[in-house]
């Protein structure tokens, strides 16, 4: 069973919109994707306001990090790999998206929407999850936190969205926000297509659950690439 999970601590920069395209792309392949919505209090999740979602859902209270963690080690007793979790974190430092999700082996990806005024936040984001190893023994001092096996560390990579994925490394090359030996492959392809924001409420006039075919043919395609490896 893979877990994905969209952080961030950039506000806007659609975790919520790439977790319910990541979720249905993978339902349209045939899994059973189990979506988890992280919210902060006084926030609505989707499944507040969209009916009929095809796939499983889960929603928790940002602060609560041991129930994130106990659902998702109960999806994994209890379903085969066919069923991906995917999480949808709020923004927030990404130390305690790491914190939170302490012990469990995950795929991290940083949204980059091409609309951000500034996509350093999201490199910074991006290599302060990829060198977590450096920030336990700080995460271990304040709160306890115990050490994770590096067999069971996260890999994170930058979720391109409105961007050309071939462009984003040189790009960020260009501007000095990433280095020389950073390779193609921290970048998840294709990424996300920019959409209208009216488009992305994902429901009809009856407020049902509904896609675009643009919507439709995007999820399938970020969905064959992040699990084209379970078979």
């Amino acid at each position: 069973m893979e877990t994905f999970v969209f952080a961030g601590s950039t506000g806007g920069a659609t975790r919520t919109d790439s977790s319910i395209l990541l979720a249905a792309g993978a339902l349209g392949l045939g899994f059973e994707p189990f979506l988890i919505q992280v919210f902060i209090e006084g926030n609505s999740s989707v499944s507040a306001h969209v009916r009929g979602l095809p796939f499983v859902t889960s929603v928790i209270e940002a602060g609560r990090g041991e129930r994130i963690t106990d659902r998702i080690r109960a999806r994994s007793r209890g379903k085969a790999k066919y069923s991906p979790v995917i999480v949808d974190m709020p923004a927030q430092d990404v130390l305690e998206t790491l914190l939170m999700l302490s012990g469990l082996q995950v795929q991290i990806l940083v949204p980059m929407p091409e609309w951000l005024p500034d996509p350093g936040e999201a490199v910074a984001d991006f290599k302060r999850l990829k060198n977590h190893w450096q920030h336990w023994e700080k995460l271990k001092r304040q709160c306890g936190a115990r050490p994770v096996p590096l067999s069971r560390q996260p890999s994170v990579r930058l979720f391109p969205v409105g961007v050309v994925p071939d462009d984003v490394v040189p790009n960020l090359r260009r501007r000095n926000l990433l280095s020389d030996d950073e390779s193609q492959a921290s970048v998840v392809y294709p990424g996300l297509p920019r959409f209208n924001p009216s488009e992305m409420n994902f429901a009809n006039g009856s407020h049902c659950f509904a896609l675009t075919e643009s919507q439709i043919d995007a999820s399938a395609r970020i969905a064959r690439a992040l699990l084209v490896d379970i078979d």
